[in-house]
């Protein structure tokens, strides 16, 4: 209810991380069938039958309201996981969930409660102490550093430290091996030269490590004498740290002779998804390769089938899952959007088939449209600038996307909001925007019917309006309703009133016999920016009623 299905999809561990070989029990031990066990036995279950894992809403609720069985998830990993236990599994089960509930902490440092940060701090201490003290084996470090990065959280400096001393391969001494080239070279081939599983592995495998540890990788790659670990080396220019992203473009620099004309094309595209103050580094990389003769090379034959867009939720995210054709198969890819890029990729080839249940569970939690290709360009563009303007740069996985496509000219471009809703006012029909019409849609913009689903995820949930509802508990619920809308939510039309234009645009998309209440949102949306009293907007109570009900209804650490 309170987050985007496609943010819940970010899971996918790599299991070639290396194996745990931990067996001494932790000291947060749990009953023989807690819930916890028994959520790990199901998810083992599921994907030991190649079911994606049983996530749904009373999972969710599980996880939202037991954030602190981190503890007993990885105590339940490390116990089954081969050598030493003999469940390998349902040791996997138990790293899923815990990626789950560390995802559902991390949903709630995101919006400002002080505790679920302590508690992340608290657990990566405690894998620390662990491992240090001999009860687990430290490759659980490259697993927790796995879930870590997977619900994007960062690693703590004691995590990283305590990765730093650990050698690599645990049954060697060295923290490095003795030829960094030649282990490089064989990650690239047991990813069969694919440059972006090659990176994914090692962004993922990295996570935990300092961040001049993982530029050394980045620059190893570089400097290792190979097209394919060069062209690998690009993708680090898209590194979440802006340590790893400099230190390989002045590797890069070196070497920009050598590079190919798929790299410059590379390049070139991912430019502009970079920090403003980091893109001179990569035009220095690009005019060195042009001054050697590397033309830029075309992009390679792509198309779109289909894109299918959820709704915008409560957060702002919003997911894309895009069907392109592979020979007889199609793949599917993914983009995220959450305030920024915050997630990019492009699966295998799958059958009809597969690609039909992918889009079905993709629809399970949260409404989708089919949209149209200049809808997607328009929300990546606005994504993009969004996520300059935090100096972030995009995830490489969004490179892999344009080449799946077929190329894609994306350039950060923020939507002008009053010109977007300026266009989408000029379709209204004019009576609906006299004055006492206009008044009784923003009375009834409560029961607007296909707005029921998409508005499930639309509530406030910050420290300061959840120790309100808290105080107001017993209290009369019309009274906390109107305190809500007239102080908290009120301080935050703005933000509802993004949210609200961006689903009329996203309902805009709909065939016009579908007849959708895109118009009924627009009015909303500039009845917000327009400063109207916001208990008067049906809508605008709706989302404190369900404030209030979210608030009172789920459990707190």
């Amino acid at each position: 209810m309170d987050i985007a299905s496609f943010e819940r999809n970010e899971t996918n561990f790599q299991l070639s991380l290396p194996m745990i070989r931990g067996g001494a029990s932790m000291s947060r031990t749990q009953p023989k069938s807690s819930p916890t066990d028994e959520h790990a036995r199901r998810i083992a279950q599921a994907i030991a039958k190649g079911r994606p894992p049983p996530f749904n809403d009373a999972f969710d609720r599980y996880c939202e309201s037991s954030p602190r069985e981190i503890f007993a998830a990885f105590t339940g990993a490390a116990r089954h996981m081969p050598p030493a236990g003999r469940d390998e599994p349902l040791a996997i089960g138990y790293l899923f969930l815990l990626q789950r509930l560390l995802e559902h902490l991390r949903y709630r440092t995101d919006r400002g409660y002080v505790d679920a940060a302590k508690l992340i701090a608290d657990f990566q201490a405690d894998v620390v102490a662990q491992v240090e003290a001999g009860n687990v084996d430290v490759r659980m470090l490259a697993f927790v550093g796995g879930a870590l990065h997977q619900s994007k959280i960062p690693a703590s400096p004691e995590l990283a430290a305590a990765s730093a001393r650990q050698p690599i391969d645990p049954d060697e001494d060295r923290p490095l091996p003795t030829d960094v080239h030649a282990a490089l070279a064989g990650i690239l081939e047991a990813c069969d030269g694919d440059p972006f599983l090659a990176v994914s592995s090692l962004i993922e495998s990295g996570h935990a490590m300092p961040a001049e540890t993982s530029s050394a990788l980045a620059v190893g790659l570089a400097l290792a004498g190979s097209p394919e670990a060069r062209g690998a080396a690009v993708l680090f220019l898209l590194d979440p740290n802006s340590t790893v992203r400099r230190a390989v473009a002045g590797a890069l620099v070196q070497v920009a002779a050598s590079l190919t004309p798929t790299d410059v094309r590379r390049l070139i595209a991912m430019r502009n998804w970079r920090p403003e103050n980091e893109r001179a580094e990569v035009d220095v990389v690009i005019r060195k390769a042009r001054a050697a003769g590397i033309d830029c090379a075309p992009w390679e034959a792509g198309s779109i089938e289909a894109i299918v867009a959820t709704a915008v939720d409560g957060a702002t995210a919003q997911g894309f899952l895009l069907i392109s054709p592979a020979g007889r198969k199609k793949r599917i890819s993914s983009v995220l959007t959450k305030g920024g890029i915050a997630d990019a990729w492009s699966g295998e080839p799958e059958s009809r088939r597969q690609i039909e249940t992918s889009l079905a569970a993709a629809g399970m939690d949260t409404p989708t449209l089919a949209v149209s290709r200049s809808y997607l360009d328009r929300i990546v563009a606005h994504e993009l600038a969004l996520s300059i303007e935090k100096r972030e740069a995009a995830p490489f996985g969004l490179l892999q996307v344009a080449e799946t496509i077929g190329g894609a000219d994306w350039q950060p471009a923020r939507m002008a909001f009053g010109e977007t809703l300026a266009g989408l006012i000029a379709e209204v029909p004019k009576p609906m925007c006299e004055p006492a019409t206009l008044a009784s849609v923003l009375r009834k913009s409560s029961e607007l019917a296909e707005l029921e689903a998409v508005a499930q995820s639309w509530f406030e949930d910050d420290p300061q309006v959840a120790q309100v509802v808290e105080r107001a508990r017993g209290r009369d619920r019309a009274k906390l309703v109107t305190y809500l809308l007239q102080s908290l939510i009120a301080r935050h039309r703005d933000k509802w009133a993004d949210i609200v234009l961006r689903t009329a645009l996203w309902m805009r998309e709909a065939p016009p016999e579908a007849d959708l209440c895109w118009r009924e949102l627009a009015l909303v949306a500039k009845a917000l920016v327009d400063g109207q009293d916001v208990t008067e907007i049906g809508l605008m109570r709706d989302i404190a009623l369900r404030t209030i009900a979210v608030l009172r209804d789920a459990g707190r650490m």
